[in-house]
């Protein structure tokens, strides 16, 4: 198990299938939280909890965040 997609470390597909996953809700996608999915919502929490990440993001981007 992996910490990041496939790796311990942050790479270039972490960066562009993070935006993907933080616009979802946005587009009517809703993951289910169950344990087939817990693995891709642990990373989503890995990853939109970095600052790069969160310092990548535009207000409006921001405002797409469901909590």
């Amino acid at each position: 198990e992996f910490k990041f997609f496939m790796s311990d470390e942050f790479t270039l597909v972490d960066c562009c299938f993070a935006p993907i996953l933080w616009r979802l809700p946005s587009i009517g996608i809703k993951l289910p939280v169950n344990r087939h999915l817990k693995p891709l919502l642990d990373y989503q929490k890995e990853v939109f909890k970095r600052p790069g990440f969160l310092d990548s993001l535009s207000s409006l981007e921001r405002d797409l965040k469901e909590d």
